[in-house]
């Protein structure tokens, strides 16, 4: 056995331990939530005899895994390419590993790493496992309702038709898609940043616990109780004329020429729907996940600099468009995921905060034995 491979393995092994030990208590919020939209889900499952299915938590653990594989490729060629800038010593790949290495096991990135994915892979799989069955629980309802709340905030017209002059050309609607797509790396891209911190702070706290409770109470409580199917299904659930016929009908003109790929999407949305059977699965509209998530990370970017807030603040904004101008949702689902994500990231805090308070208060020193009876 190679000893000093050995000995540096168990090192690093002890290094993991210990982050994973020293974290754990920054992240019993996200355990309790966990724990609570479990026993909720399996309330829930077993009270519709609903199915569960667990293909989602492959597909957050691959996409995490892809993070990782990325970020460490990039790492490497950074190494890399400062190795041999200087003297090019002998074992450029040994030492780019141990590099490695140490940036994975860096402060405590480890730790977090790992309470990170053992509380989101459960709640990932609960909110993709009850998104689909929302219909069972409460069939589609409220369509024309937002429609009309839509039609009222536009003084009598649909607010697609107030920004269609504006958006309504095929350049613009296939940049509003394209930035739409982007929304699943971005809040990958963001969700995973904070995973993988190098120290626990309360910004990070607070971003993942408001994510969490965003996509438990916004895209599943909520999302049911407000049961609603969105303006490109619109036709399907309420009778009579469909506002929305001509933005519909715009967008599969556009996509006979330019790359618009949503349209794509609700159709297979709408055949999985119709079959059970797709890779895209669970139809809701109420409210605008994409518009609550994307809010959360302007918040957190505000949280981290200026700059990245307004980016992110201007990319919430391209998000809020493009759910309406795409068909995807009815104004007021947008309107309501950018303050529900207000309200989720506040709530987040103020137990983020009260958590830390109760986490530094002083212990009471243990009396001796024998006191009580000596002051008696």
């Amino acid at each position: 056995m190679n000893q000093p491979s050995d000995a540096a393995f168990r090192r690093v092994a002890g290094t993991c331990a210990q982050s994973v030990r020293r974290t754990f208590a920054d992240h019993i919020p996200l355990y309790a939530c966990a724990i609570l939209f479990a026993l909720t889900t399996a309330i829930v499952v077993t009270a519709y005899k609903l199915p569960f299915p667990l293909g989602s938590a492959v597909f957050f653990l691959s996409t995490v895994g892809d993070a990782i594989v990325l970020v460490a490729a990039a790492n490497a060629l950074k190494s890399l390419y400062s190795l041999y800038r200087g003297e090019r010593p002998k074992n450029p790949l040994t030492i780019m590993a141990q590099r490695l290495v140490r940036a994975a096991i860096a402060g405590d990135r480890f730790g977090n790493m790992f309470h990170g994915l053992v509380t989101f892979t459960p709640l990932m799989m609960i909110f993709v496992a009850l998104k689909i069955d929302i219909t069972h629980i409460h069939p589609f309802s409220w369509d024309g309702d937002f429609m009309r709340i839509g039609a009222t905030m536009g003084f009598g017209h649909p607010i697609w038709e107030i920004l269609q002059p504006i958006f309504g050309y095929p350049l613009i609607t296939t940049v509003l898609s394209f930035a739409y797509g982007l929304w699943f790396p971005a809040m990958f891209g963001c969700l995973f940043w904070q995973l993988s911190s190098v120290h626990s702070n309360a910004t990070r706290s607070q971003f993942l616990l408001a994510f969490a409770l965003a996509w438990f109470f916004g895209g599943f409580v909520l999302a049911t109780i407000f049961s609603s199917a969105g303006p490109c299904f619109y036709s399907h659930f309420v009778s009579g004329p469909n506002p929305y016929a001509p933005l519909l009908h715009y967008l599969r003109e556009t996509r006979e020429h330019w790359p618009v790929w949503t349209v794509d999407a609700q159709d297979d949305l709408w055949r999985a729907y119709l079959t059970g059977v797709g890779d895209i699965q669970g139809i809701s509209a109420m409210p605008s996940m994409h518009v609550t998530i994307a809010t959360l990370l302007a918040l957190l970017g505000w949280r981290a600099n200026k700059l990245l807030g307004a980016f992110f603040g201007a990319f919430a904004t391209v998000i809020l468009i493009s759910s309406i101008m795409l068909g995807w949702h009815y104004s007021a689902d947008g309107f309501a995921g950018a303050g529900l994500a207000a309200i989720f990231w506040m709530i987040a805090g103020k137990i983020t905060r009260s958590w830390e308070s109760w986490r530094a208060r002083p212990h009471l020193a243990p009396v001796p034995a024998g006191a009580i009876l000596q002051e008696g």
